[in-house]
């Protein structure tokens, strides 16, 4: 077969195959639909845990979590995966805003603004996106009676931002603080401009913004760091003193990645790099719009960089995973799927409409990289999983506390050192583990068929009849048929059924209905799926060495493809050997 130099991976959390063809059909994702009639396409099924930190891992590694998954921010070392064989091979990999978890080893690699789980702002976040009013009653705080996520204190499902800052009216004009992170915050100064217009004066810097209107990327400095903002003019109501103004995240990556002259060349030609927009894509928020404003300027960041590393800085790899779309299912999916309790015939329009946009930005710059590649790079489009909507909430301390295993403290937080079983952090929240300070070994596989016992039995009462709140749960020595193997892995790994989530509310409840719309992906099975929507992942080859027209079927009940065989192919197609690699080569995808 042909080999292909390079490959671009263009990771897009959350994205439904589903609504990919949907759209498609529709006629709204032209580049999309090139990409995959004239390339390879196959949907893909995740590993437990369902979201990117396991399954963005397996893809690029091309193995199975048993292997490469530590957890989250523990990347894998020594396992001979795919950006591993990479070094050895004398090719280099750049993985530019993506899973912290999965880190490149060798010496010419490149790491850059890697997503950050860690507590606090990121090390390169100098300032956070902010929005500043002069009324900050349009932003009522909306009391929180319940967490979803994990960990369990994460509010992953509502992409809640509190980020909102007064502006102060002054004799001069205005006066707004850029809220540094780690230093003194800096002042900005507003002041009229005719009726409809404001100068904003930042340090020595002065510009002029109307309604809607952005500014240029601005310095911004303080004594410990410099970085660059850019602002935009939201509302201003000379009559009523009213000015709303969004600033972006101010970020300093370069000195926190592997090779901070390359980052400072990319920052110098693409401009300034942000992780985070300002305002949720949620329709039900205001200025939600902006979020689109600010996604494509990062995702056409990421792809002009992907196109600089590859045709100019000698790397072979790209690697990168786009947030927007995962985004607009957790805010809007719910409104959508009619299999949903939070469904609305009248609504679902408005709704499906946001998440349509998200997908025709993808489908834009889709269609930038079509038009601008380089014969010998393929375009490889993936997901690491769908979202199905939320119907129930479950906490699993207080589970394993009804059966003995789990000490809870007075705010329901498992106490480790006085329970026999509990779950850690970094490792997705569908894994037990036993307490081996507290166990003796040979009470192991009793405890072990105690957890079972929790969690097979675990059930609830709906309109519908009874449900089962778990889908399946196995010990870890059986687990291997799930992926799962290994040191780092827990006792028991379960996945919960469609419509469970992890999550804890104020009234302490062990389970309980959802009371605010959203959607999950992962404390679900990967299997889940509705008419509308499923867990599903997607790739998509496009280049040199793919088949044109090539579909891999994808059926749970004869026969699936899972994360690690897309990375197992796209190394097939940098020439390099698989056989440490678990994921096998997607050989009917390629010539």
């Amino acid at each position: 077969m042909s080999h292909a130099a390079k490959v671009l991976l263009l990771g897009v959390d959350g994205l439904i195959p589903e609504l990919v063809e949907r759209f498609c059909t529709e006629g709204v994702l032209p580049n999309i639909q090139r990409l995959s009639d004239e390339g390879g396409a196959t949907r893909l099924m995740p590993y437990i845990s369902t979201w990117g930190d396991t399954n963005f891992v397996s893809f690029l590694t091309g193995q199975a979590p048993g292997t490469s998954w530590v957890g989250q921010g523990h990347s894998p070392c020594g396992t001979r995966h795919l950006l591993e064989l990479m070094s050895t091979a004398g090719q280099r990999s750049a993985l530019v805003h993506f899973p912290e978890t999965l880190q490149p080893s060798g010496a010419g690699d490149f790491c850059f603004a890697p997503f950050w789980s860690g507590a606090g702002p990121a090390p390169m976040e100098l300032a956070p996106a902010c929005l500043h009013s002069t009324h900050l009653d349009q932003w009522p705080d909306i009391p929180q009676t319940e967490a979803l996520g994990w960990p369990p204190s994460g509010t992953l499902a509502h992409h809640q931002k509190h980020n909102r800052f007064a502006i102060e009216r002054a004799t001069d004009g205005y006066h707004a603080l850029i809220p540094f992170n780690r230093s003194e915050p800096v002042p900005v100064v507003l002041a009229p401009d005719g009726e409809s217009r404001l100068v904003l004066s930042l340090g020595e810097c002065q510009v002029s913004l109307g309604v809607d209107e952005w500014s240029a990327w601005l310095p911004c400095r303080t004594e410990q760091a410099a970085g660059q903002v850019r602002f935009k003019l939201l509302a201003y109501n000379p009559d009523e003193r009213r000015i709303d103004l969004l600033q972006s995240q101010i970020t300093a990556p370069s000195p926190s990645s592997t090779q901070p002259e390359l980052a400072e060349r990319l920052i110098e030609r693409h401009g300034p790099f942000i992780s985070k927009w300002t305002v949720s894509a949620d329709p039900d928020t205001r200025y939600f719009e902006t979020s689109f404003d600010e996604a494509r300027y990062q995702l056409e960041w990421l792809a002009d960089s992907a196109l600089t590393l590859l045709d100019d800085e000698g790397f072979q790899l790209f690697a990168t995973v786009f947030r927007l779309n995962d985004e607009t299912h957790h805010t809007c999916l719910a409104y959508c799927d009619p299999e949903s309790v939070f469904f609305s015939a009248r609504e679902q329009a408005r709704y499906l409409d946001v998440i349509r946009r998200s997908y025709q930005l993808l489908d834009d710059v889709v269609g930038q990289l079509l038009a601008r590649r380089r014969d010998d790079t393929v375009i490889v489009l993936a997901s690491d999983h769908g979202d199905v909507p939320n119907r129930y909430l479950c906490d699993i301390h207080r589970r394993l506390a009804e059966f003995d295993l789990c000490a809870l403290d007075s705010q329901g937080r498992a106490v480790r050192e006085h329970s026999r079983a509990f779950l850690k952090d970094e490792r997705g929240g569908l894994e037990v583990f036993i307490n081996r300070d507290l166990v003796p070994a040979s009470d192991i596989p009793k405890v072990q068929t105690r957890i079972l016992k929790a969690l097979t039995t675990w059930y609830v009462d709906a309109p519908e009849g009874e449900r089962n709140v778990v889908a399946l749960a196995v010990k870890k020595q059986d687990a291997s048929v799930l992926g799962y193997w290994g040191e780092h892995m827990g006792d028991v790994l379960f996945a919960y059924a469609p419509g469970f989530v992890w999550g804890s509310n104020d009234r302490g409840d062990t389970i309980a209905r959802v009371t605010a719309a959203g959607a999950n992906h992962g404390p679900q099975v990967p299997s889940a799926s509705t008419v509308f929507a499923s867990n599903h992942g997607l790739s998509i080859f496009n280049g040199r060495g793919v088949r044109a027209g090539a579909q891999l079927s994808f059926d749970t009940s004869t026969g699936i493809q899972r994360m690690d065989s897309a990375g197992a192919t796209c190394a097939q197609l940098l020439g390099l050997d698989t056989a440490t690699l678990d994921g096998k080569p997607l050989v009917a995808l390629l010539e």
